[in-house]
Protein backbone atom coordinates (compact mmCIF):
# COMPACT_ATOMS: atom_id res chain seq x y z
CA UNK A 1 0.00 0.00 0.00
CA UNK A 2 1.23 3.50 -0.84
CA UNK A 3 1.03 6.15 1.88
CA UNK A 4 0.95 9.87 1.26
CA UNK A 5 2.88 10.55 4.44
CA UNK A 6 4.80 8.73 7.16
CA UNK A 7 4.56 10.27 10.63
CA UNK A 8 6.04 9.50 14.03
CA UNK A 9 5.52 11.17 17.41
CA UNK A 10 8.63 13.10 18.40
CA UNK A 11 9.58 12.70 22.04
CA UNK A 12 12.25 14.21 24.21
CA UNK A 13 15.17 11.77 24.16
CA UNK A 14 16.07 12.46 27.78
CA UNK A 15 12.56 11.48 28.84
CA UNK A 16 12.77 8.29 26.79
CA UNK A 17 16.04 7.48 28.56
CA UNK A 18 14.30 8.06 31.89
CA UNK A 19 11.46 5.67 30.99
CA UNK A 20 13.91 3.09 29.64
CA UNK A 21 16.01 3.11 32.79
CA UNK A 22 13.08 3.31 35.23
CA UNK A 23 11.28 0.30 33.73
CA UNK A 24 14.32 -1.57 32.37
CA UNK A 25 13.05 -1.56 28.81
CA UNK A 26 14.73 -0.65 25.53
CA UNK A 27 14.54 2.82 24.00
CA UNK A 28 12.49 1.56 21.02
CA UNK A 29 9.84 0.08 23.33
CA UNK A 30 9.81 3.26 25.41
CA UNK A 31 9.14 5.22 22.22
CA UNK A 32 6.32 2.84 21.24
CA UNK A 33 4.60 3.31 24.59
CA UNK A 34 4.93 7.09 24.54
CA UNK A 35 3.65 7.22 20.94
CA UNK A 36 0.51 5.43 22.13
CA UNK A 37 -0.20 8.10 24.70
CA UNK A 38 1.30 6.32 27.72
CA UNK A 39 3.61 8.95 29.18
CA UNK A 40 3.43 8.52 32.94
CA UNK A 41 5.64 5.84 34.55
CA UNK A 42 2.78 4.42 36.63
CA UNK A 43 0.50 4.38 33.59
CA UNK A 44 3.10 2.52 31.52
CA UNK A 45 3.73 0.04 34.33
CA UNK A 46 -0.03 -0.64 34.60
CA UNK A 47 -0.22 -1.20 30.84
CA UNK A 48 2.67 -3.66 30.85
CA UNK A 49 1.38 -5.37 34.00
CA UNK A 50 -2.44 -5.19 33.84
CA UNK A 51 -4.18 -6.32 37.01
CA UNK A 52 -7.77 -7.37 37.62
CA UNK A 53 -7.28 -6.53 41.28
CA UNK A 54 -7.62 -2.86 40.39
CA UNK A 55 -11.05 -3.37 38.82
CA UNK A 56 -14.03 -2.40 40.96
CA UNK A 57 -17.35 -3.23 39.23
CA UNK A 58 -19.25 -1.07 41.72
CA UNK A 59 -17.67 1.99 40.11
CA UNK A 60 -20.16 1.48 37.26
CA UNK A 61 -23.46 3.16 38.04
CA UNK A 62 -26.44 0.88 38.50
CA UNK A 63 -24.48 -2.23 39.47
CA UNK A 64 -24.99 -1.87 43.23
CA UNK A 65 -28.77 -1.59 42.80
CA UNK A 66 -28.86 -4.37 40.18
CA UNK A 67 -27.02 -6.76 42.54
CA UNK A 68 -29.42 -5.93 45.34
CA UNK A 69 -32.50 -6.64 43.17
CA UNK A 70 -31.01 -9.86 41.73
CA UNK A 71 -30.12 -11.22 45.17
CA UNK A 72 -33.64 -10.44 46.39
CA UNK A 73 -35.11 -12.20 43.35
CA UNK A 74 -33.01 -15.31 44.02
CA UNK A 75 -34.01 -15.34 47.70
CA UNK A 76 -37.71 -14.94 46.86
CA UNK A 77 -37.73 -17.54 44.08
CA UNK A 78 -38.52 -14.96 41.39
CA UNK A 79 -37.97 -16.33 37.90
CA UNK A 80 -35.39 -14.43 35.85
CA UNK A 81 -35.04 -14.28 32.06
CA UNK A 82 -31.78 -13.17 30.46
CA UNK A 83 -32.27 -11.59 27.03
CA UNK A 84 -29.09 -11.86 24.99
CA UNK A 85 -27.93 -11.23 21.45
CA UNK A 86 -27.03 -13.55 18.60
CA UNK A 87 -23.40 -12.49 18.06
CA UNK A 88 -20.30 -13.67 19.94
CA UNK A 89 -20.41 -10.71 22.31
CA UNK A 90 -24.04 -11.29 23.24
CA UNK A 91 -23.72 -15.08 23.41
CA UNK A 92 -20.73 -15.02 25.75
CA UNK A 93 -22.52 -12.36 27.83
CA UNK A 94 -25.57 -14.59 28.14
CA UNK A 95 -23.49 -17.65 28.99
CA UNK A 96 -21.63 -15.85 31.79
CA UNK A 97 -24.65 -14.29 33.46
CA UNK A 98 -26.87 -17.36 33.06
CA UNK A 99 -24.24 -19.70 34.49
CA UNK A 100 -23.46 -17.29 37.34
CA UNK A 101 -27.09 -16.98 38.39
CA UNK A 102 -27.74 -20.69 37.93
CA UNK A 103 -24.87 -21.53 40.26
CA UNK A 104 -26.27 -19.04 42.78
CA UNK A 105 -29.52 -21.02 42.86
CA UNK A 106 -31.62 -18.68 40.72
CA UNK A 107 -34.58 -19.85 38.68
CA UNK A 108 -33.05 -18.47 35.52
CA UNK A 109 -33.66 -18.95 31.79
CA UNK A 110 -32.29 -17.26 28.70
CA UNK A 111 -33.63 -16.08 25.37
CA UNK A 112 -31.50 -15.51 22.27
CA UNK A 113 -33.45 -13.70 19.55
CA UNK A 114 -33.53 -15.00 15.99
CA UNK A 115 -31.85 -12.47 13.69
CA UNK A 116 -34.57 -12.60 11.02
CA UNK A 117 -37.70 -13.43 13.04
CA UNK A 118 -37.05 -11.20 16.06
CA UNK A 119 -34.31 -8.80 15.07
CA UNK A 120 -31.73 -7.24 17.37
CA UNK A 121 -32.44 -6.29 20.96
CA UNK A 122 -35.26 -6.80 23.43
CA UNK A 123 -38.28 -7.80 21.36
CA UNK A 124 -41.90 -8.43 22.21
CA UNK A 125 -41.15 -12.14 21.69
CA UNK A 126 -38.85 -11.99 24.71
CA UNK A 127 -41.54 -10.30 26.81
CA UNK A 128 -44.06 -12.94 25.75
CA UNK A 129 -41.62 -15.72 26.65
CA UNK A 130 -41.03 -14.16 30.07
CA UNK A 131 -44.76 -13.82 30.66
CA UNK A 132 -45.49 -17.44 29.70
CA UNK A 133 -42.70 -18.70 31.96
CA UNK A 134 -43.83 -16.52 34.84
CA UNK A 135 -40.60 -14.50 34.91
CA UNK A 136 -40.91 -11.19 36.71
CA UNK A 137 -37.42 -9.93 35.99
CA UNK A 138 -35.63 -9.60 32.65
CA UNK A 139 -31.93 -8.80 32.49
CA UNK A 140 -30.68 -7.72 29.08
CA UNK A 141 -27.08 -8.29 28.04
CA UNK A 142 -25.44 -6.51 25.10
CA UNK A 143 -28.74 -4.78 24.23
CA UNK A 144 -31.64 -2.75 25.54
CA UNK A 145 -30.35 0.81 25.72
CA UNK A 146 -32.64 1.97 22.88
CA UNK A 147 -35.55 -0.45 23.34
CA UNK A 148 -37.97 2.16 24.71
CA UNK A 149 -41.26 0.69 23.50
CA UNK A 150 -40.47 -2.91 24.46
CA UNK A 151 -39.45 -1.93 27.97
CA UNK A 152 -42.69 -0.01 28.35
CA UNK A 153 -44.54 -3.14 27.21
CA UNK A 154 -42.68 -5.23 29.81
CA UNK A 155 -43.59 -2.72 32.51
CA UNK A 156 -47.24 -2.91 31.45
CA UNK A 157 -47.05 -6.70 31.83
CA UNK A 158 -45.67 -6.35 35.36
CA UNK A 159 -42.14 -7.40 34.40
CA UNK A 160 -39.13 -5.45 35.67
CA UNK A 161 -36.17 -4.90 33.33
CA UNK A 162 -32.53 -4.38 34.22
CA UNK A 163 -30.49 -3.25 31.22
CA UNK A 164 -26.84 -4.18 30.87
CA UNK A 165 -25.45 -2.83 27.62
CA UNK A 166 -22.47 -1.06 26.11
CA UNK A 167 -24.00 0.49 23.00
CA UNK A 168 -24.33 4.23 22.54
CA UNK A 169 -27.45 5.60 24.29
CA UNK A 170 -29.78 7.98 22.52
CA UNK A 171 -28.85 11.65 22.78
CA UNK A 172 -31.03 14.44 21.43
CA UNK A 173 -29.41 17.87 21.24
CA UNK A 174 -26.83 16.67 23.73
CA UNK A 175 -29.45 15.42 26.22
CA UNK A 176 -29.30 11.77 27.30
CA UNK A 177 -32.57 9.89 26.67
CA UNK A 178 -32.86 6.54 28.51
CA UNK A 179 -35.52 3.80 28.61
CA UNK A 180 -37.75 3.54 31.68
CA UNK A 181 -36.01 0.42 33.01
CA UNK A 182 -35.70 -0.52 36.67
CA UNK A 183 -31.92 0.01 36.51
CA UNK A 184 -29.45 0.61 33.70
CA UNK A 185 -25.85 -0.63 33.73
CA UNK A 186 -24.06 0.96 30.78
CA UNK A 187 -20.61 2.59 31.14
CA UNK A 188 -21.46 4.85 28.17
CA UNK A 189 -23.69 6.89 30.49
CA UNK A 190 -20.99 7.23 33.17
CA UNK A 191 -18.11 9.67 33.50
CA UNK A 192 -15.57 6.98 34.44
CA UNK A 193 -13.46 6.51 31.29
CA UNK A 194 -11.91 3.26 32.57
CA UNK A 195 -15.01 1.25 31.67
CA UNK A 196 -16.48 3.08 28.67
CA UNK A 197 -14.78 0.82 26.10
CA UNK A 198 -16.11 -2.43 27.59
CA UNK A 199 -17.82 -4.85 25.24
CA UNK A 200 -21.25 -6.17 26.19
CA UNK A 201 -19.56 -9.22 27.68
CA UNK A 202 -17.35 -6.93 29.75
CA UNK A 203 -20.41 -5.25 31.25
CA UNK A 204 -22.05 -8.63 31.93
CA UNK A 205 -18.83 -9.82 33.54
CA UNK A 206 -18.76 -6.73 35.78
CA UNK A 207 -22.22 -7.65 37.02
CA UNK A 208 -21.14 -11.28 37.54
CA UNK A 209 -18.07 -10.04 39.39
CA UNK A 210 -20.22 -7.85 41.62
CA UNK A 211 -22.44 -10.86 42.38
CA UNK A 212 -19.56 -13.25 43.14
CA UNK A 213 -16.06 -11.97 42.44
CA UNK A 214 -14.17 -15.23 43.02
CA UNK A 215 -16.41 -17.38 40.83
CA UNK A 216 -16.43 -14.77 38.07
CA UNK A 217 -12.75 -15.34 37.33
CA UNK A 218 -13.53 -18.67 35.65
CA UNK A 219 -15.33 -16.82 32.85
CA UNK A 220 -12.37 -14.75 31.66
CA UNK A 221 -11.96 -17.06 28.63
CA UNK A 222 -15.48 -16.18 27.49
CA UNK A 223 -14.87 -12.51 28.28
CA UNK A 224 -11.80 -12.65 26.04
CA UNK A 225 -13.69 -14.21 23.12
CA UNK A 226 -16.58 -11.75 23.32
CA UNK A 227 -14.36 -8.72 23.81
CA UNK A 228 -12.05 -9.63 20.94
CA UNK A 229 -15.03 -10.40 18.68
CA UNK A 230 -16.64 -7.01 19.26
CA UNK A 231 -13.45 -5.16 18.24
CA UNK A 232 -13.47 -2.75 21.17
CA UNK A 233 -10.18 -1.04 22.11
CA UNK A 234 -7.88 -3.40 23.99
CA UNK A 235 -6.71 -0.90 26.56
CA UNK A 236 -7.39 0.00 30.19
CA UNK A 237 -9.94 -2.46 31.65
CA UNK A 238 -10.30 -4.52 28.47
CA UNK A 239 -6.56 -5.14 28.43
CA UNK A 240 -6.62 -6.42 32.00
CA UNK A 241 -9.53 -8.75 31.22
CA UNK A 242 -8.16 -10.35 28.08
CA UNK A 243 -4.57 -10.47 29.33
CA UNK A 244 -5.79 -12.79 32.08
CA UNK A 245 -8.29 -14.63 29.88
CA UNK A 246 -5.78 -15.31 27.11
CA UNK A 247 -4.11 -18.11 29.06
CA UNK A 248 -7.48 -19.79 29.65
CA UNK A 249 -7.78 -20.15 25.87
CA UNK A 250 -4.11 -21.03 25.26
CA UNK A 251 -4.34 -23.80 27.86
CA UNK A 252 -8.09 -24.29 28.15
CA UNK A 253 -9.91 -25.61 31.17
CA UNK A 254 -13.38 -25.11 29.74
CA UNK A 255 -14.44 -28.23 27.73
CA UNK A 256 -16.11 -26.19 24.97
CA UNK A 257 -12.96 -24.14 24.35
CA UNK A 258 -10.90 -27.33 24.20
CA UNK A 259 -13.27 -28.78 21.64
CA UNK A 260 -13.40 -25.57 19.61
CA UNK A 261 -9.61 -25.51 19.40
CA UNK A 262 -9.53 -29.18 18.35
CA UNK A 263 -12.15 -28.64 15.64
CA UNK A 264 -10.31 -25.65 14.20
CA UNK A 265 -6.82 -27.11 14.53
CA UNK A 266 -5.72 -24.30 16.83
CA UNK A 267 -3.59 -26.42 19.12
CA UNK A 268 -0.70 -24.01 19.47
CA UNK A 269 0.21 -22.92 22.99
CA UNK A 270 1.22 -19.58 21.50
CA UNK A 271 -2.21 -18.07 20.91
CA UNK A 272 -2.37 -15.13 18.52
CA UNK A 273 -5.16 -12.76 17.62
CA UNK A 274 -5.71 -14.32 14.20
CA UNK A 275 -6.51 -17.66 15.88
CA UNK A 276 -9.49 -15.96 17.52
CA UNK A 277 -10.47 -13.79 14.54
CA UNK A 278 -10.34 -16.44 11.82
CA UNK A 279 -10.95 -19.75 13.59
CA UNK A 280 -12.69 -19.60 16.98
CA UNK A 281 -14.93 -16.53 16.83
CA UNK A 282 -16.43 -17.18 13.35
CA UNK A 283 -17.80 -20.50 14.57
CA UNK A 284 -19.43 -18.84 17.58
CA UNK A 285 -20.90 -16.15 15.34
CA UNK A 286 -22.06 -18.41 12.50
CA UNK A 287 -25.38 -19.71 13.96
CA UNK A 288 -26.55 -16.18 14.72
CA UNK A 289 -25.86 -15.18 11.14
CA UNK A 290 -27.68 -17.92 9.24
CA UNK A 291 -29.49 -20.10 11.82
CA UNK A 292 -30.56 -19.74 15.46
CA UNK A 293 -27.87 -19.19 18.08
CA UNK A 294 -29.80 -20.42 21.14
CA UNK A 295 -27.69 -23.59 21.46
CA UNK A 296 -24.36 -21.73 21.29
CA UNK A 297 -24.90 -20.71 24.92
CA UNK A 298 -25.49 -24.36 25.81
CA UNK A 299 -22.25 -25.31 24.02
CA UNK A 300 -20.19 -22.65 25.82
CA UNK A 301 -21.19 -23.69 29.35
CA UNK A 302 -21.80 -27.44 28.91
CA UNK A 303 -19.68 -29.99 30.75
CA UNK A 304 -21.19 -33.04 29.01
CA UNK A 305 -18.75 -34.46 26.47
CA UNK A 306 -21.45 -35.93 24.17
CA UNK A 307 -23.33 -32.64 24.04
CA UNK A 308 -20.15 -30.64 23.43
CA UNK A 309 -19.10 -32.99 20.63
CA UNK A 310 -22.49 -32.78 18.92
CA UNK A 311 -22.79 -29.01 19.22
CA UNK A 312 -19.16 -28.50 18.20
CA UNK A 313 -19.77 -30.36 14.94
CA UNK A 314 -22.93 -28.31 14.41
CA UNK A 315 -20.95 -25.07 14.82
CA UNK A 316 -18.42 -26.26 12.27
CA UNK A 317 -21.10 -27.21 9.74
CA UNK A 318 -22.97 -23.94 10.17
CA UNK A 319 -19.74 -22.01 9.72
CA UNK A 320 -19.06 -23.85 6.44
CA UNK A 321 -22.55 -22.91 5.25
CA UNK A 322 -21.94 -19.31 6.32
CA UNK A 323 -18.72 -19.23 4.26
CA UNK A 324 -20.50 -20.53 1.15
CA UNK A 325 -23.32 -18.01 1.59
CA UNK A 326 -20.81 -15.20 2.00
CA UNK A 327 -18.83 -16.26 -1.08
CA UNK A 328 -21.98 -16.22 -3.21
CA UNK A 329 -22.93 -12.75 -2.00
CA UNK A 330 -19.39 -11.45 -2.53
CA UNK A 331 -19.58 -12.56 -6.18
CA UNK A 332 -22.79 -10.57 -6.63
CA UNK A 333 -21.29 -7.61 -4.78
CA UNK A 334 -18.29 -7.61 -7.12
CA UNK A 335 -20.66 -7.45 -10.10
CA UNK A 336 -22.55 -4.54 -8.56
CA UNK A 337 -19.33 -2.69 -7.79
CA UNK A 338 -18.33 -2.95 -11.43
CA UNK A 339 -21.65 -1.44 -12.57
CA UNK A 340 -22.63 0.91 -9.74
CA UNK A 341 -19.53 2.13 -7.89
CA UNK A 342 -18.12 5.41 -9.18
CA UNK A 343 -15.59 6.11 -6.44
CA UNK A 344 -18.18 7.66 -4.12
CA UNK A 345 -16.98 8.44 -0.58
CA UNK A 346 -19.44 5.86 0.78
CA UNK A 347 -20.25 2.41 -0.60
CA UNK A 348 -23.98 1.63 -0.37
CA UNK A 349 -25.13 -1.63 -1.96
CA UNK A 350 -28.29 -3.68 -1.64
CA UNK A 351 -29.76 -6.90 -2.93
CA UNK A 352 -31.78 -10.00 -2.15
CA UNK A 353 -29.09 -11.21 0.23
CA UNK A 354 -29.04 -13.08 3.52
CA UNK A 355 -28.98 -10.37 6.22
CA UNK A 356 -26.79 -12.45 8.49
CA UNK A 357 -23.62 -11.99 6.45
CA UNK A 358 -24.05 -8.32 5.55
CA UNK A 359 -21.66 -7.30 8.32
CA UNK A 360 -18.84 -9.58 7.22
CA UNK A 361 -19.23 -8.45 3.60
CA UNK A 362 -19.11 -4.82 4.74
CA UNK A 363 -15.94 -5.53 6.72
CA UNK A 364 -14.22 -6.99 3.65
CA UNK A 365 -15.14 -3.98 1.52
CA UNK A 366 -13.98 -1.58 4.25
CA UNK A 367 -10.59 -3.27 4.31
CA UNK A 368 -10.36 -2.99 0.55
CA UNK A 369 -11.66 0.56 -0.03
CA UNK A 370 -11.02 2.27 3.36
CA UNK A 371 -14.32 4.14 3.32
CA UNK A 372 -17.73 3.65 5.01
CA UNK A 373 -19.66 0.65 3.70
CA UNK A 374 -23.40 -0.07 3.99
CA UNK A 375 -24.71 -3.48 2.85
CA UNK A 376 -28.49 -3.88 2.80
CA UNK A 377 -30.60 -7.02 2.56
CA UNK A 378 -33.92 -6.18 0.94
CA UNK A 379 -36.90 -8.18 2.20
CA UNK A 380 -40.36 -7.16 1.04
CA UNK A 381 -40.71 -3.42 1.69
CA UNK A 382 -37.85 -3.07 4.17
CA UNK A 383 -34.07 -3.09 3.91
CA UNK A 384 -31.95 -4.26 6.84
CA UNK A 385 -28.35 -3.16 6.73
CA UNK A 386 -24.98 -3.48 8.40
CA UNK A 387 -22.32 -0.80 8.21
CA UNK A 388 -18.61 -0.58 8.86
CA UNK A 389 -16.42 2.50 8.73
CA UNK A 390 -12.78 3.58 9.13
CA UNK A 391 -11.71 5.44 12.26
CA UNK A 392 -12.15 8.88 10.67
CA UNK A 393 -15.93 8.43 10.26
CA UNK A 394 -18.36 8.14 13.19
CA UNK A 395 -21.27 6.01 11.99
CA UNK A 396 -23.49 7.07 14.89
CA UNK A 397 -23.22 10.73 13.91
CA UNK A 398 -23.80 9.81 10.28
CA UNK A 399 -26.94 7.84 11.14
CA UNK A 400 -28.30 10.50 13.48
CA UNK A 401 -27.99 13.01 10.64
CA UNK A 402 -29.89 10.59 8.39
CA UNK A 403 -32.49 9.48 10.94
CA UNK A 404 -35.38 10.99 8.95
CA UNK A 405 -34.86 8.13 6.45
CA UNK A 406 -34.41 5.36 9.02
CA UNK A 407 -36.89 3.12 10.80
CA UNK A 408 -34.31 1.99 13.37
CA UNK A 409 -30.59 2.15 13.97
CA UNK A 410 -27.97 1.44 16.63
CA UNK A 411 -24.46 0.22 17.26
CA UNK A 412 -21.05 1.83 17.62
CA UNK A 413 -18.90 4.47 15.97
CA UNK A 414 -17.32 2.01 13.52
CA UNK A 415 -19.99 -0.72 13.29
CA UNK A 416 -23.74 -0.29 13.15
CA UNK A 417 -27.03 -1.78 12.05
CA UNK A 418 -30.05 -0.04 10.61
CA UNK A 419 -33.44 -0.59 8.98
CA UNK A 420 -35.17 1.62 6.43
CA UNK A 421 -37.88 1.39 3.82
CA UNK A 422 -36.79 -0.05 0.49
CA UNK A 423 -38.06 3.06 -1.29
CA UNK A 424 -35.59 5.23 0.67
CA UNK A 425 -32.40 3.35 -0.25
CA UNK A 426 -31.37 5.71 -3.07
CA UNK A 427 -32.13 8.78 -0.95
CA UNK A 428 -30.11 7.30 1.90
CA UNK A 429 -27.14 6.68 -0.37
CA UNK A 430 -27.25 10.25 -1.67
CA UNK A 431 -27.55 11.68 1.82
CA UNK A 432 -24.66 9.82 3.46
CA UNK A 433 -22.42 10.54 0.47
CA UNK A 434 -23.32 14.21 0.70
CA UNK A 435 -22.68 14.38 4.45
CA UNK A 436 -19.16 13.01 4.41
CA UNK A 437 -17.90 13.68 0.87
CA UNK A 438 -15.53 16.49 1.86
CA UNK A 439 -14.37 14.73 5.02
CA UNK A 440 -13.45 11.51 3.24
CA UNK A 441 -11.92 13.09 0.14
CA UNK A 442 -9.70 15.35 2.26
CA UNK A 443 -8.48 12.47 4.39
CA UNK A 444 -4.86 11.53 3.75
CA UNK A 445 -3.58 7.98 3.72
CA UNK A 446 -1.08 8.38 6.54
CA UNK A 447 1.20 5.69 7.96
CA UNK A 448 1.60 6.23 11.70
CA UNK A 449 4.86 4.80 13.00
CA UNK A 450 5.31 3.88 16.63
CA UNK A 451 9.01 4.70 16.66
CA UNK A 452 11.83 5.89 14.43
CA UNK A 453 14.91 3.70 14.90
CA UNK A 454 18.23 2.74 13.44
CA UNK A 455 18.82 -0.91 12.48
CA UNK A 456 21.43 -1.28 15.21
CA UNK A 457 18.69 -0.70 17.83
CA UNK A 458 16.61 -3.65 16.60
CA UNK A 459 17.66 -6.96 18.14
CA UNK A 460 16.28 -10.08 19.79
CA UNK A 461 15.67 -8.22 23.06
CA UNK A 462 13.32 -5.80 21.31
CA UNK A 463 11.38 -8.65 19.69
CA UNK A 464 10.97 -10.27 23.10
CA UNK A 465 9.85 -6.97 24.62
CA UNK A 466 7.16 -6.58 21.98
CA UNK A 467 5.47 -9.62 23.51
CA UNK A 468 4.85 -7.46 26.60
CA UNK A 469 2.34 -5.49 24.52
CA UNK A 470 0.28 -8.56 23.60
CA UNK A 471 -2.50 -9.46 23.03
CA UNK A 472 -2.75 -7.27 19.94
CA UNK A 473 -6.04 -6.13 18.53
CA UNK A 474 -8.26 -3.08 18.17
CA UNK A 475 -6.59 -0.06 19.75
CA UNK A 476 -3.42 -2.03 20.44
CA UNK A 477 -1.92 -3.07 17.12
CA UNK A 478 1.46 -4.65 16.59
CA UNK A 479 4.06 -1.87 16.73
CA UNK A 480 5.44 -0.57 13.46
CA UNK A 481 8.97 0.87 13.44
CA UNK A 482 10.50 3.08 10.79
CA UNK A 483 14.12 3.32 9.64
CA UNK A 484 15.61 5.62 6.98
CA UNK A 485 18.33 5.31 4.37
CA UNK A 486 18.67 1.54 4.21
CA UNK A 487 20.54 -0.19 1.41
CA UNK A 488 18.74 -3.02 -0.38
CA UNK A 489 20.92 -6.13 -0.64
CA UNK A 490 20.21 -9.51 -2.31
CA UNK A 491 16.73 -8.51 -3.49
CA UNK A 492 14.53 -11.28 -4.91
CA UNK A 493 10.91 -12.29 -5.35
CA UNK A 494 9.77 -15.42 -3.57
CA UNK A 495 6.57 -17.40 -3.31
CA UNK A 496 3.38 -15.67 -4.39
CA UNK A 497 4.57 -12.12 -5.11
CA UNK A 498 6.58 -11.62 -1.91
CA UNK A 499 9.79 -9.59 -1.63
CA UNK A 500 12.79 -10.91 0.26
CA UNK A 501 15.97 -8.92 0.86
CA UNK A 502 18.55 -7.82 3.36
CA UNK A 503 18.53 -4.23 4.58
CA UNK A 504 21.86 -2.67 5.55
CA UNK A 505 22.66 0.46 7.54
CA UNK A 506 25.98 1.53 9.06
CA UNK A 507 27.32 -2.00 9.38
CA UNK A 508 24.05 -3.60 10.56
CA UNK A 509 22.36 -6.02 8.14
CA UNK A 510 18.97 -7.63 8.79
CA UNK A 511 16.91 -10.14 6.80
CA UNK A 512 13.54 -8.73 5.68
CA UNK A 513 10.41 -9.96 3.95
CA UNK A 514 7.47 -8.07 2.49
CA UNK A 515 4.38 -10.17 1.89
CA UNK A 516 2.40 -9.23 -1.25
CA UNK A 517 4.92 -6.47 -1.96
CA UNK A 518 6.32 -7.87 -5.20
CA UNK A 519 5.25 -4.79 -7.16
CA UNK A 520 7.13 -2.30 -4.99
CA UNK A 521 9.43 0.04 -6.91
CA UNK A 522 12.75 -0.96 -5.30
CA UNK A 523 15.98 -2.10 -6.90
CA UNK A 524 19.12 -3.88 -5.75
CA UNK A 525 21.48 -1.39 -4.12
CA UNK A 526 19.01 1.49 -3.85
CA UNK A 527 18.35 3.43 -0.64
CA UNK A 528 14.92 2.95 0.95
CA UNK A 529 12.96 3.90 4.03
CA UNK A 530 11.24 0.90 5.62
CA UNK A 531 8.30 0.45 7.99
CA UNK A 532 8.40 -2.91 9.73
CA UNK A 533 7.68 -5.10 12.72
CA UNK A 534 10.70 -7.08 13.99
CA UNK A 535 10.21 -10.81 14.60
CA UNK A 536 12.31 -13.88 15.30
CA UNK A 537 12.20 -16.34 12.41
CA UNK A 538 12.77 -19.99 13.37
CA UNK A 539 14.04 -22.44 10.73
CA UNK A 540 15.50 -25.88 11.43
CA UNK A 541 16.06 -25.01 15.08
CA UNK A 542 17.85 -21.74 14.29
CA UNK A 543 16.38 -18.38 15.34
CA UNK A 544 17.27 -15.29 13.35
CA UNK A 545 16.04 -11.71 13.39
CA UNK A 546 13.72 -10.84 10.50
CA UNK A 547 11.80 -7.68 9.67
CA UNK A 548 8.20 -8.06 8.50
CA UNK A 549 7.90 -5.13 6.11
CA UNK A 550 4.72 -3.05 6.17
CA UNK A 551 5.75 -0.39 3.66
CA UNK A 552 8.74 0.70 1.55
CA UNK A 553 9.58 3.95 -0.19
CA UNK A 554 12.63 5.38 -1.91
CA UNK A 555 14.73 7.40 0.54
CA UNK A 556 14.11 11.10 0.21
CA UNK A 557 17.55 12.26 1.22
Amino acid sequence: MQYSEWVVVKTNQEYLQYISQSLNISLPLAQVLVSRGLKDIDEIYSFLNPSIDRIDPFEISGIYDAVKIINQAISNGVKILINGDYDADGLTSTAILYDTLHKMGAQVFYHIPHRIHHGYGLSTASIEKARKMGAKLIITVDCGIKDFDTIQYAKKEGIDVIITDHHEPLRVNGELILPDALFIVNPKIDENLSYQCLAGVGVAFMLAMALNRDNAMEYLDLVTLGTYADMVPLNTTNRALIKHGWGLIETPVRPSIKRLKDITGVNSNSLKGFHLSFYLIPRINAPGRIDHAQDVVKFLISEQSDEIEKLGQWLNQINSLRQKTEEKIMQEVEEKLTKEFNDEPVIVLWGDWHPGVAGTVASKLLERFNRPVFIFSVQNEKAKGSARSPANVNLQELLINSKDLLVRFGGHKQAAGMTLLKENLTKFKEKVCSIIRDQVLDDKNILCLDAAVSLSEINQKVTEEIKLLEPFGEGNREPVFGAKDLTVVNLRKVGNNHLKMFLRQNGSTVSSIGFDMGEENVLEGCLVDAAFTPTMNEWEGMKTLQLHLKALRRSQG
